[in-house]
């Protein structure tokens, strides 16, 4: 693991956990509060955004980016990996990492935050783009299991299912703004 995925992890996945934590605990007391409740939410509901300090959606926000930012350096790396380019030895960690990270932003996403560069659209066509989450997701790992036996032609099979990353993008992403 890189140096700044040693970060993304420790520090700001440690901020992300208390505060999801904290999140989920003040859901879980509405709900005992409220009769009609079955259960308290998940930690993964959308977050009830007037409850939360502007840092703490920056944070949200920032660690969403983060994991992106960390999507895109090892789909890169990947693609060095598969050309040739770069270590075939990297295989494993890299994949798995990829995985790790559409997780992350899954979740992440699942809090509907808006913010950032994600278009309006994510969240009012929740459907559709949680559907292309859930897919990330599923097929990232189903990447990472081959990447882990270490079969290069495998995981490049499995790269244009798994890394839809532009036809998302297109979608549901704003432009990077040109200074």
């Amino acid at each position: 693991m890189n140096r700044k995925g040693f970060f993304r992890g420790r520090v700001l996945g440690t901020s992300l956990a208390v505060l999801v934590a904290s999140m989920a605990w003040q859901q879980a007391g509405q709900a005992a509060s409220d009769t009609s409740a079955a259960a308290p939410a998940a930690s993964t509901a959308p977050a009830d955004i007037s409850k939360m300090s502007k840092e703490e959606i920056d944070t949200l926000i920032y660690e969403r980016q983060q994991a992106m930012i960390q999507l895109e350096k090892d789909a890169d790396l990947l693609g060095d990996i598969v050309a040739g380019l770069a270590p075939a030895s990297k295989l494993a960690e890299t994949t798995r990492s990829i995985a790790d990270s559409a997780k992350e932003s899954h979740t992440l996403f699942q809090m509907k935050i808006p913010g950032g560069r994600t278009k309006a659209e994510a969240w009012s066509n929740w459907a559709d783009y949680s559907k292309r989450m859930d897919h990330f997701v599923t097929s990232t790992e189903a990447m990472a299991k081959v990447g882990a036996t270490g079969n290069v032609q495998g995981v490049l099979g499995m790269l244009g299912d798994a890394l839809q990353c532009k036809q998302c993008h297109e979608v549901y992403r704003e432009p990077k703004k040109t200074t």
